[in-house]
């Protein structure tokens, strides 16, 4: 393991508990987006509050999602080198996807 399973637990719980208001925030975006004309998205996520709003729940989803998948591994992978590699690319899949969404969101 990597780090201890008690800090892992915790991280994972707070990141849950984080989710909550953050899933809030994700449907108001579901459902006033649909409406909206492409220019009037594009305002919108110009606003700094929602773009500190949409980069946290990136960051805290994706987060949340490395833990997970981490847990899945170390249970479910045997082998040193397997186990390495599969954590290795989780955590590179999991910065593709944060980096990604949030250089889209601060090109817009």
């Amino acid at each position: 393991m990597t780090e201890s399973p008690t800090k892992h637990f915790i991280r994972q719980r707070i990141t849950a508990i984080l989710n909550i208001p953050i899933f809030v925030f994700l449907l108001y975006l579901l459902f006033i987006i649909p409406g909206m004309s492409y220019s009037g998205v594009i305002d919108l996520f110009q606003k700094p509050i929602v773009l500190a709003l949409t980069l946290l729940l990136t960051f805290n989803f994706s987060y949340h999602m490395k833990l997970g998948m981490q847990m899945i591994i170390e249970d479910y992978i045997h082998g040193k080198k397997n186990l390495k590699l599969a954590l290795l690319l989780n955590n590179i899949f999991v910065s593709i996807v944060i980096i990604g969404c949030t250089y889209s969101l601060l090109t817009l």
